[in-house]
C-alpha cells in the first residue's frame, strides 16, 4: 500500500506548490494594483494643488492690479483736493469688474498657447509649467512655487502623498518580495 500511496503524496505536494505560486502571483498582482492606484491618485492630487497654486497667482496678479488702481485713483482725487469720505474711499465696482474679463483672457491665453514671450512678458506653457510643479509636488522636495523666487517656498513632503499605504496583513508577504525584486533589479543597474 505504501508505494501506491507515494505518487498521490507526491501530486499532493505539486498541487500545493502550484496552489501557493497562485496566491503569491494573486497577491502581487493585487500588491502592484494598489501601488499602481496610489501612483494615479498621487498624480491626481499633485496636479491639483500645482493648478491651484498657479489660480491664486493669477488671482494675486488681479488683486495686486485692482490695489494698484485705486491707490493711483486715491492719489489722484487727494491731488485733486477731493475729500475722502466713505463714499468715494473704495473703488466704484465698475472698475474691478471691468478688469475681470482682460484677467480671464490671458489666464486661458496661457493656457492655450505654447511658451514665448509677448512685448517682453513670457506667456503660455500653463500646462508645461503645472506637470512642473507637480512632479516637484510629488517629489516632495523644498521648493518656490514654479521656481520663481518672487513666490512662495514650501516643503512638499510633509503632504499626505508622500505618506506609505498602510497594507493588510495578507499583502506584507507580497510586499517584501516587490522589495527583494526592486532591490535585486537596482543593484544590477548599480543604482543600490
Amino acid at each position: 500500500l505504501a508505494p501506491a500511496l507515494a505518487p498521490r503524496c507526491a501530486m499532493g505536494a505539486l498541487l500545493t506548490r502550484l496552489e501557493d505560486r497562485q496566491r503569491a502571483a494573486a497577491l502581487d498582482g493585487k500588491l502592484a494594483d494598489l501601488k499602481q492606484a496610489k501612483k494615479l491618485r498621487d498624480v491626481e492630487v499633485s496636479i491639483r494643488i500645482a493648478t491651484t497654486r498657479d489660480r491664486l497667482c493669477w488671482l494675486g496678479a488681479y488683486y495686486s492690479f485692482v490695489m494698484v488702481a485705486a491707490a493711483c485713483r486715491h492719489v489722484s482725487m487727494h491731488r485733486r483736493g477731493v475729500a475722502m469720505h466713505w463714499d468715494n474711499f473704495f473703488l466704484p465696482l465698475r472698475i474691478p469688474v471691468t478688469f475681470i474679463p482682460p484677467f480671464l483672457f490671458t489666464y486661458q491665453l496661457d493656457l492655450a498657447l505654447s511658451p514665448t514671450t509677448l512685448l517682453g512678458l513670457p506667456i503660455g506653457g500653463k500646462a508645461n509649467r503645472i506637470a512642473e510643479e507637480a512632479e516637484r509636488i510629488r517629489d516632495g522636495a523644498r521648493h518656490r512655487w514654479f521656481g520663481s523666487a518672487l513666490l512662495p517656498e514650501v516643503d512638499d513632503s510633509t503632504l499626505w502623498i508622500h505618506r506609505p499605504i498602510c497594507l493588510p496583513v495578507v499583502l506584507e508577504e507580497a510586499y517584501r518580495r516587490e522589495r527583494a525584486r526592486d532591490a535585486e533589479a537596482r543593484a544590477k543597474k548599480g543604482l543600490a
